[in-house]
């Protein structure tokens, strides 16, 4: 327990010097905001697995590792990924609150639900180890992980500020 306790402790240490360094950046007008310019989704034909599949790319909401596959090769937007459980008390109160968050973002964001039931091979190269889980992906790299429930306003900021 004590090595838990250590290791807690230092990540604590660890992001209060990384706020520490931001707030002097930041007072010393030595932080600069990054943009990047909006990408216009390119529209594809509908292959043939794609209809298997149930995959439409123009859609916002998603589930399974096909659509997750898909998206992250062929969509600029960010990407939502909500890892969840069939029998998580807290993934059925957080699915709610994701679904009200990527609706407000409908152009600006992909949404895709993961069943880590039905789809362990995903769950396991993502390293996700409990549910909930959500991973932003944009330009086939991993901006953030969050894991439980968090406030909706939290999901929103971040959506906010790098669709």
């Amino acid at each position: 327990m004590h090595n838990w306790r250590q290791a807690i402790t230092v990540a604590g240490f660890g992001c209060i010097a990384a706020l520490s360094v931001e707030r002097y950046l930041v007072s010393k007008d030595l932080l600069i905001e990054f943009y990047q310019p909006k990408t216009e989704e390119i529209k594809k034909e509908l292959t043939e697995r794609d209809v298997h599949e149930g995959f439409d790319i123009t859609l916002t909401k998603h589930k399974g590792q096909y659509a997750l596959r898909k998206l992250y090769h062929e969509s600029p937007r960010l990407i939502c990924v909500l890892y969840t459980s069939p029998t998580c008390g807290p993934c059925m109160t957080l699915k709610p609150i994701l679904s009200k968050v990527i609706d407000e973002f409908d152009e600006n964001v992909r949404y895709v639900e993961i069943d880590i039931e039905e789809d362990p091979e995903i769950v396991e190269a993502a390293g996700i180890m409990g549910t909930p889980c959500v991973q932003y992906f944009k330009n086939k790299e991993m901006f953030k992980t969050v894991s439980g429930v968090k406030m909706m306003r939290e999901y929103r900021e971040f959506i906010e500020t790098n669709k």
